[in-house]
């Protein structure tokens, strides 16, 4: 198949159709036949057919002027359940009286949110067990095919559908995937010659691997680097091994190793040991997240939306009386939300509900936890002042109102204990907080003990009305002796050292401001302070403005920033005006070359002016590049020149990357990278671009379909074998798989271009193709001399076509020698057309060729 959809019964191309009126003409009348039964039944006059006595005599009218001339086979069609969309499907129909019926399965009809196991006819079938007989097993159930639309619409009770949140998979539905191994790695490496006799050259190389095994639901993961420099010290470190798998009963994960707490409730640390966690990906969109219950009152039959900022959010169809709705997608973290009823006799009442995310919140009725035990791990080769104790933790958030979230968390170890208790409130139109407080208990290796509390605050607002949104984040460490377990236990063994080290307090806050045509504005500060030590306040300020116009952007940043351990305060400034050349210099291209001009300065007296030249190339943009020079002056006053070149190519098997830069009169490096994974699954070896972490991946399979490309996936293509690995999918969501069915070489079709998968998390599920390597030929097919009838059927193997009124057929996928089958529409055995490709040449990737059809005789028929 080249395009969205096989009809097996019609082996007819769009594109040669143009070149041929009589084969167009057949496929409109077929088509026309087709149309849904739920509209008036469409009649055709087959006497508008300019057929001569003859060809009339020899064409089956009566059964091609009949709906069922719809042909039976594969269609890719768009299934929808109770006037709900599912997605689109390859599904393979059968005549059943006077209309097309679908072949459906057991595990599709769960797919489509059917309860499977109510209905013993069901659970007697195998999974992939086919029925097309749907109203046999689930009573008052049909379907119907409309043929002109390519839709398959499916009506069933509603109690034998499940109840699951909207947007929903159920854990049934999700793939762990293929068993396999995978080397995910990142190399780089740079060479830096000095020109003065002063210095010495330099080079540095450095490698980290993250690889991992799955068998079925279970994932083993390791991460290690690996790093050389010029002095040939080399080392190797393996920074985390873990196994993990999910429970899907209890949607959360389990994991166990080398790893970090989850860190619900209270801060992350890394440790060794495991954990048992709820996951929000694992739930609907409609129960991710926090959004507000809407309440309301229907006086009819109604139909209420919900929009924000004049965007439809929501809309659903209410009975008479009173309504929640409490399955809202997250929106942004807060705002006006304008509700509007619309009656059954047309008239409509309005309201505005705002409501603001707290910073740690959950949905009414949620409920988020953590459960976690193991030994804390050090860090910073801080051996001698740290301990390893073990620990239990455990944190729960709960939904207990619509705008109340009430969370804690609890750890107890050797040497330290801590308890934590918040609350997260929604305050409508001025904005939203939580609150929690932490007591902490520490004691030391010299017996000294030490108590404390924590004060934790967050804020969130956004100003609809001035398109400002602000967040500000305060910590504020009410005592000194008030220590988070990781600090306890990295200064165990010195009481001393851990009361300089101690944190008193923290704040932040982010602001974003859209200022219409005056641009977009942010700013964001931070700053902390430790106990015990005489001005220890670290502080950072970070503000930028921007503006676009015409395809030019302009922005200035400025920062400051001072840290205590070296008492200096640092300012710098940068302006960059980016200039879209390519448009410029060709108005009608899709050049997305850009040239950018920066300008900075700092209070140290360092600065640069510079100019680069960017863009990409290639058909699929998958090539970077660009090519910079800089004029910098350093603080004692000298200027310093540089040129710099860089590229990235982007392929299927890999991400590869060169730089050179020469700094005149000084030295000059060349800089190089690659990116890449190698998998290994029970079909082989594939090379792949790096997989992405905590995401899904897939397996595209179409044997013998070499260099097809994949849709929306720049520069990715399937190998020689057929093979591809597509590196980044959504977890425990429907993803669509499509390969481009323009990108086919000549002798290979698709049977469906499109595979939907859910995968669980980090699974290599398989998206198979079934392709068909073989000729593509159009023949005028002839008896006695004269042309095959109307809308014979001409068959081999798997392979079937429908002649027009001149007996040329097209037919995609025909073996080298072959002996094609024909048939009259009403099914009787016609004659046999031997056929060979040897000898015959192709025109624009397909044979042409006259051959005749004997029922008795099997000449060779090579050539003409």
């Amino acid at each position: 198949m080249r395009g969205d959809a096989e009809h097996s019964g019609q082996g007819f191309v769009v594109s040669h159709l143009a070149a041929n009126r009589g084969a167009g003409l057949l496929f409109v009348i077929v088509s026309l036949m087709g149309l849904s039964t739920a509209r008036a039944e469409l009649y055709f006059n087959v006497n508008a057919l300019k057929l001569t006595p003859a060809q009339k005599a020899d064409t089956d009218l009566e059964t091609l002027s009949r709906p069922e001339i719809q042909m039976p086979g594969e269609y890719t069609v768009q299934v929808s359940v109770n006037r709900v969309e599912q997605g689109e499907y390859t599904l393979k129909f059968i005549v059943c009286g006077t209309r097309l019926c679908p072949e459906l399965t057991p595990s599709l009809l769960q797919k489509l949110g059917v309860k499977v196991a109510a209905f013993p006819a069901l659970v007697s079938l195998p999974a992939e067990a086919t029925l097309s007989d749907l109203a046999a097993a689930i009573p008052d159930a049909d379907t119907l095919f409309d043929f002109e639309r390519r839709v398959l619409e499916i009506t069933l009770p509603q109690a034998a559908l499940n109840q699951s949140a909207r947007g929903d998979v159920p854990p049934e539905q999700w793939d762990d995937g293929l068993p396999m191994f995978f080397a995910s790695y990142s190399a780089s490496g740079s060479e830096t010659r000095n020109q003065s006799a002063l210095s010495q050259n330099q080079s540095s190389q450095y490698l980290n691997v993250r690889s991992g095994i799955n068998l079925g639901p279970w994932r083993l993961r390791n991460y290690s680097t690996y790093s050389r420099t010029s002095n040939n010290i080399s080392q190797w470190n393996s920074l985390q091994t873990s196994v993990e798998r999910d429970i899907r009963p209890l949607r959360a994960r389990f994991v166990a190793g080398e790893t970090a707490t989850p860190g619900l409730v209270m801060d992350s640390f890394s440790f060794r040991g495991a954990w048992l966690a709820t996951q929000d990906e694992m739930l609907a969109d409609s129960q991710r997240g926090y959004a507000p219950e809407i309440r309301g009152i229907a006086l009819s039959h109604a139909t209420v939306e919900v929009r924000q900022n004049g965007n439809l959010l929501y809309q659903t169809f209410v009975p008479p009386g009173a309504f929640v709705i409490n399955d809202l997608y997250p929106t942004s973290s807060s705002g006006d939300l304008e509700i509007t009823v619309k009656e059954e006799d047309g008239s409509l009442r309005s309201y505005t509900q705002s409501f603001a995310s707290p910073p740690i919140s959950v949905r009414r009725g949620m409920v988020n936890y953590s459960v976690t035990a193991g030994e804390y791990g050090t860090r910073n080769n801080n051996a001698e002042s740290a301990v390893n104790q073990r620990f239990v933790q455990g944190e729960m958030l709960y939904g207990v109102l619509n705008n109340t979230t009430v969370y804690g968390g609890g750890l107890v170890a050797e040497h330290y204990r801590a308890g934590t208790l918040g609350v997260g409130q929604s305050l409508g139109m001025f904005g939203a907080i939580s609150l929690d407080l932490t007591q902490a208990e520490t004691t030391f290796s010299d017996g000294s003990s030490k108590t404390g509390q924590s004060l934790q605050a967050k804020y969130s607002k956004r100003f609809d009305t001035t398109g400002t949104s602000m967040t500000l984040a305060g910590y504020r460490y009410g005592t000194d002796g008030y220590y988070a377990f990781d600090e306890a236990s990295e200064y165990f063994n010195n009481s001393r050292l851990a009361s300089r080290y101690t944190l008193k307090n923290k704040s932040q806050i982010t602001l974003n401001q859209n200022a219409g045509v005056a641009g977009s504005v942010s700013l964001s500060a931070y700053q902390s302070e430790y106990w015990n030590r005489a001005n220890s306040r670290n502080r950072s300020i970070t503000g930028s403005w921007s503006k676009s116009f015409s395809g030019v952007t302009v922005s200035l940043n400025q920062s400051q920033s001072r840290l205590w351990r070296t008492g200096r305060t640092d300012n710098s400034t940068s302006v960059n005006v980016s200039l879209p050349i390519g448009k410029w210099l060709s108005p009608t291209s899709d050049s997305n070359m850009r040239m950018s001009n920066n300008w900075s300065q700092s209070n140290r007296g360092t600065g640069s002016l510079s100019t680069t030249l960017s863009g990409t190339s290639l058909e699929s943009n998958n090539l970077s590049w660009s090519m910079s020079q800089a004029r910098s002056s350093q603080s004692d006053g000298r200027v310093k020149n540089s040129t710099a070149l860089s590229g990235s190519l982007q392929g299927s098997k890999a991400t590869a990357s060169l730089g050179y830069a020469n700094y005149y009169g000084e030295s000059e490096s060349v800089n190089w990278g690659v990116r890449g994974s190698v998998v290994v699954h029970p079909y082989g070896v594939t090379l792949s671009r790096e997989l992405s972490e905590g995401s899904s991946w897939a397996l595209v399979r179409a044997p013998g379909g070499k260099d097809i490309k994949i849709k929306n996936r720049s520069g990715l293509s399937t190998d020689s074998r057929g093979y591809a690995i597509v590196p980044s999918l959504t977890p425990y969501r429907e993803n669509e798989v499509s390969l481009d069915t323009s990108t086919l070489e000549d002798d290979v079709d698709l049977k469906q271009s499109i595979q939907r998968k859910t995968p669980s998390r980090e699974s290599l599920v398989l998206a198979e193709y079934e392709t068909k390597v073989g000729l593509r030929v159009f023949l005028t097919l002839t008896r006695d001399g004269r042309p095959l009838p109307l809308a014979s059927v001409v068959r081999v193997d798997d392979v079937s076509g429908i002649t027009d009124e001149k007996g040329r057929v097209y037919l995609a996928g025909v073996p080298e020698t072959a002996q094609l089958q024909v048939s009259l529409a009403g099914g009787e055995q016609l004659c046999t057309v031997p056929f060979s490709a040897k000898g015959r040449s192709k025109n624009n990737g397909i044979i042409v060729a006259d051959l005749p059809c004997d029922a008795t005789t099997e000449r060779g028929i090579n050539g003409n």
